[in-house]
């Protein structure tokens, strides 16, 4: 099952620049600004395509933590329920092997990760074992991967329309809870329904978006219904590389468009990473693929993905579109 073409044009741009205007984007993919807004509004209101944020990882802001999750026979849906109440758990996936959910946690520092949420975790009744898995460094996350529709030329254009992460001398990233917490559950609000969210004025909203922008505390993107991708299969390896291998192990794996997450870990593995496939046996090529690149590496664990329960905050159907509830906190340490 995959969208219409046209569709995917759409959201590869809004990909590449999650809040370019309608008329910018038109002028590069030749359709008319209210075409375009009327098309994104039916894929928001579907369920199959929205844009949020979240803590940015630039220049090693944030903490990404992997947690392993071994459920008690039968109770599997209730530790679920409770799991995705937690607002610091961005993303919950059931699992075909190891582990019955994994969840990827992303808070501001390792100390919340230990405060808040592991706690909730070891003492949960219905959890018989759990694992923790720190990423040591974030090459490429879920805002970075991207559809293979629009030519070069309109990702080129599309790209230039998204303001890049620079770091000016003496800038001090803003805190803005609130602010998040409205382009969590709406990437593309303006600045005037962020003021009246907010209860800030609208010139004030839109110099705080810039500046967070341009820090990286916050990290746009614009996310699809797997199910309506082209890319029904989700897969996550964990993998021994050996340290002067590494950097070609990464290289390859950043050369696959639908590269969901690729970080350097501690553990058993020393590097873990998520891709979306067309097909089960698309999962021995990356394999193939990479040791190939990487003469050394050994892979530990490769895991496909069940269902996803919740997304970067976002609660999803069992087809994989959104349900419209935000489950995110303010990520305030």
């Amino acid at each position: 099952m995959e969208l219409p073409a046209e569709d995917l044009e759409l959201i590869h741009a809004l990909q590449l620049a999650p809040r370019a205007t309608w008329a910018q984007l038109g002028s590069v993919l030749g359709r008319h600004p209210a075409t375009l807004a009327a098309r994104w509004e039916r894929l928001r209101s579907d369920g199959q395509a929205w844009v949020t944020c979240h803590i940015g990882t630039a220049e090693g802001q944030g903490c990404v933590t992997f947690v392993g999750i071994q459920c008690r026979p039968g109770h599997r849906t209730k530790v679920l329920e409770r799991l995705c109440a937690v607002p610091e758990i961005g993303t919950i996936e059931e699992a075909a092997r190891a582990w019955d959910l994994r969840l990827t946690v992303l808070t501001r520092s390792w100390e919340q990760v230990a405060r808040d949420v592991l706690p909730l975790v070891r003492t949960d009744p219905d959890i018989l074992r759990s694992q923790v898995t720190l990423a040591t460094r974030l090459y490429s996350a879920g805002n970075n991967w991207r559809l293979d529709v629009l030519s070069p030329e309109q990702q080129r254009r599309i790209a230039a329309l998204h303001p890049g992460v620079v770091r000016p001398p003496g800038a001090t990233p803003p805190t803005l809870p609130q602010l998040m917490t409205v382009l969590a559950g709406n990437g593309r609000a303006s600045a005037t329904e962020i003021a009246a969210a907010t209860g800030t004025h609208a010139t004030t909203v839109a110099r705080h978006l810039r500046q967070a922008l341009e820090t990286g505390l916050v990290a746009m993107r614009c996310e699809l219904a797997q199910d309506y991708s082209g890319y029904p299969i989700g897969c996550q390896w964990y993998v021994r590389v050996p340290p002067s291998q590494l950097e070609a192990a990464v290289s390859y794996l950043q050369s696959h468009r639908t590269l969901r997450l690729c970080a350097a870990t501690t553990g058993d593995a020393n590097l873990t990473f998520y891709l979306w496939l067309r097909t089960p046996g698309a999962i021995a090529d990356v394999e193939t693929g990479l040791q190939k690149a990487a003469l050394g590496v050994q892979v530990i664990e490769s895991d496909v993905g069940v269902r996803t329960h919740k997304r970067t905050g976002w609660m999803l159907n069992e087809d994989s579109t959104a349900t419209g509830e935000v489950v995110v906190g303010t990520t305030a340490d």
